[in-house]
């Protein structure tokens, strides 16, 4: 079941409210995914930047190689979210071991999330095949499947990052003869021959170790240079957000599907309450990230950090504001504007039909909200007006999100058998 379906797709919109409104806002495709790796990579701090060096290396790799402008391009995109499919922290950290082998569930995983993506479901089996060893050249089919260039080309800055990062805190200038060598020792085990010659051009530059070597985030983002169709509509940020939320939820103490039930259920209310059509899907997407510090494992109650990352991103601002306010005081939320208090109802409606609660239950329980000051009045009649449909969007919601879920977990059993066997 596909994971990126919004709520516009689960209900009648009348014509006024159709999702199909051109939004005028053009967002920096490669400044969100870098954002977003860069967030992802919180969850362990042996992780710090590895998305983003490994698409730093990726993309001189493929250039080097001779790559066409739009291969570059796809091998940039798909290494930025290399390891997405890591849905727990065993997942992701295991491999941070530089002899990696092809059976990496998260590889699998990742590629299956990214096919769900319109925009990214050109890159996934460039993630699906990325552990893929070159091995002499069988590792150029898979399963009757022929193995992307571009996966190789990530499976190399992969083990490069995963090899420099042993070495993080030594000057990795003194080391670059030792370091270039261990790597070409991989040719034609590890890596197709033709990439290692790339390679070793790259590593003859002082330039390459003098940014690899750097741990500030904007060093490899300047280094990264522009590319073509690099904006996004806030409906593809959208599609965007609703995989990290799938994300975020693997982390989070909260239901499975808490964080797409948000979105939703905000969407729709932002929707029913009048306001605009960009700020309704940026209310959906403040319900996908409204729980995003779960991904910080060493803070998770404190995510300002999180969302100063998030920050260079076209209208992140207020969506961060909005998520913010929901841990303030009642005065505070109070004076908030009228997005926030939809993003903090809905939290609470996701709360309580999570409980099984039945539409009577939840209405009792917004009514308390409005007698302890929690919700105003207003934002409790319009859910009251609209419960039954708020019902099934989490219902429908629910369903697909488990149905995505079981399938996962399918093939990790299936993985985990045929390693075992």
């Amino acid at each position: 079941m596909p994971c990126t379906i919004s709520l516009y797709y689960l209900i009648k919109i009348p014509k006024n409210h159709s999702p199909q409104i051109k939004i005028i806002m053009d967002i920096n495709l490669i400044q969100t995914l870098a954002c977003i790796s860069k967030t992802i990579d919180m969850i362990n701090p042996k992780l710090n930047m590895h998305h983003v060096r490994t698409a730093f290396i990726a993309w001189h790799l493929a250039k080097e190689a001779s790559f066409s402008p739009a291969s570059c391009r796809q091998t940039l995109l798909a290494a930025l979210l290399h390891d997405i499919g890591g849905l727990n922290e065993q997942s992701r950290l295991a491999p941070l071991s530089y002899y990696d082998n092809d059976h990496n569930n998260h590889a699998l995983i990742g590629g299956l999330l990214l096919a769900h993506i319109p925009l990214f479901k050109p890159l996934s089996d460039f993630v699906r095949y990325h552990h893929t060893c070159w091995d002499y050249g069988t590792g150029s089919v898979i399963d009757g499947e022929q193995v992307p260039e571009e996966s190789h080309i990530i499976y190399l800055a992969d083990r490069i990052d995963v090899l420099l990062a042993q070495y993080r805190h030594q000057d990795l200038f003194a080391l670059r003869d030792m370091l270039t060598k261990k790597i070409q020792e991989g040719v034609n085990v590890l890596y197709k021959p033709e990439f290692i010659q790339a390679f070793t051009k790259i590593a003859a530059r002082d330039g390459f170790w003098s940014v690899i070597q750097s741990s500030n985030y904007l060093d490899y983002i300047r280094e990264i240079p522009r590319i073509h169709n690099n904006t996004i509509s806030l409906h593809n940020f959208r599609d965007i957000m609703n995989l990290l939320a799938f994300i975020i939820d693997q982390f989070s103490a909260d239901d499975d599907c808490h964080s797409l039930a948000v979105g939703r259920l905000a969407g729709y209310l932002a929707k029913e309450s009048g306001i605009t059509p960009t700020q309704c899907l940026k209310t959906e997407i403040a319900g996908f990230l409204h729980n995003i510090g779960s991904l910080d494992r060493s803070s998770p109650h404190s995510p300002r950090h999180i969302w100063e990352i998030l920050q260079p991103i076209e209208g992140m601002s207020d969506i961060a504001e909005w998520c913010m306010l929901q841990s303030s005081s009642k005065e505070e939320r109070a004076s908030g504007p009228a997005e926030q208090e939809i993003l903090y109802v809905s939290h609470r409606t996701a709360l309580a039909l999570e409980k099984k609660l039945s539409t009577h239950g939840l209405i009792a329980d917004l009514k308390l909200a409005v007698r302890q000051n929690e919700i105003s009045p207003a934002i409790f009649h319009l859910t009251n007006d609209h419960a039954a449909m708020l019902m099934q969007i989490y219902q429908v919601t629910t369903r697909e999100r488990r149905a995505l879920v079981q399938h996962i977990d399918k093939l990790n059993h299936a993985l985990n058998r045929e390693k075992h066997e």
